[in-house]
């Protein structure tokens, strides 16, 4: 089917007129000979929408070769890649290094040695990676600190549970020693009272830290989430409007979101989730559920886009739209979650 999705594009770019400065032209009547020189030539410059205007030409003649459906392929993937490669350098100039990586991930842009911005592609993903790195190792770093301090305060806690424990030794030996003294039982009463305020501080201080150090990171999920379904969102837009190609990329992208997502997730919940709260997380990991559904949907009602009234794309596409709805319902209940205990 992915195959079918280049040839609609190969199919396309014989309808494309007129003469643009970026190498596109019409394909005007040729022979064979020149028209297969043609796509050779526009082949080799990077001009993919001509060559692929000139191989549609080489079609409606008859030359319908197996040679020429694959070079007809390679041609449309290499266009594809130009246009992943085009919106991840403006994510990338946007600041949206997560976007930028997710659309050269898995694009020929970065495989195939033949595509003109092989180099500059490769460049801009390993920044991309680097800087998305970068900004994980952030969070990381941050979530450590935050572990560090609440085993400080715990330290505290407890070096202060010990010394009241001396302390009421201390006064069970002074009460003894110094029963006629009234005065000097009522200030040792009131220094093990002072002892236990602070104990008890500490302690809430603690609770406190462990309470943010999870929203923090709650959040973190909550945000990666959010973007997923603003792929999906737009990639129904595209399926709406027949644009395969673009409608593939944002399902993409979204994926690569929600299974990095899931991943971290079912981690946090195992290891650094409060007992209390393990049913929120557990709710995360189901709505990325949801949405890894909705992606495979919505991917399957793709292969179909140009038949909407078939049967396979209306049950793919209803049961993506549902799948997505589902997640939303839920990621608001986290979302609602989070703002209350900021």
């Amino acid at each position: 089917m992915i195959f079918n999705i280049w040839l609609k594009l190969a199919l396309a770019a014989i309808a494309v007129v007129g003469v643009g400065t970026g190498g596109y032209f019409v394909v005007k009547t040729q022979g064979i000979r020149s028209l297969t020189a043609t796509l050779e030539t526009q082949l080799k410059s990077g001009n993919y929408l001509a060559a692929l205007g000139a191989a549609g030409s080489l079609q409606t003649k008859g030359e319908n070769t197996p040679e020429l459906e694959e070079k007809i392929g390679a041609v449309a993937r290499l266009l594809v890649a130009e246009d992943a490669f085009k919106k991840a350098k403006l994510a990338f100039d946007e600041k949206r290094f997560t976007d930028a990586g997710a659309l050269l991930r898995q694009s020929d842009a970065i495989t195939d040695t033949s595509f003109k911005y092989f180099k500059e592609a490769k460049e801009l993903y390993e920044n991309a990676e680097a800087l998305v790195a970068g900004a994980a190792h952030k969070t990381s770093v941050t979530i450590s600190t935050l572990e560090e301090k609440a085993a400080a305060e715990k330290s505290k806690r407890e070096t202060l549970e010990k010394g009241k424990v001396k302390l009421e030794g201390t006064i069970k030996e002074k009460d003894k020693k110094l029963a006629d003294s009234e005065a000097q039982a009522k200030e040792t009463s009131q220094k093990l009272l002072q002892s236990k305020k602070e104990a008890e501080a500490l302690a809430a201080q603690v609770e406190k830290e462990t309470r943010l150090k999870f929203i923090n990171e709650l959040k973190v999920y909550r945000d990666m989430a959010q973007k997923g379904r603003q792929q999906l969102e737009n990639a129904i837009v595209e399926i709406n409007g027949k644009r395969d190609v673009t409608a593939l990329v944002y399902v993409s992208q979204g994926k690569v979101l929600f299974e990095e997502t899931k991943t971290k997730a079912v981690d946090f919940r195992s290891d650094r989730t409060p007992s209390a709260h393990q049913s929120r997380v557990d709710t995360l990991v189901a709505l990325l559920g949801d949405f890894l559904e909705a992606s495979k949907q919505l991917r399957n009602a793709v292969v179909y886009i140009e038949e909407q009234d078939n049967a396979e794309f209306a049950g793919s596409f209803s049961k993506g739209k549902t799948a997505l709805a589902n997640a939303i319902a839920l990621l608001s209940g986290i979302s609602d979650f989070i703002t209350e205990n900021q």
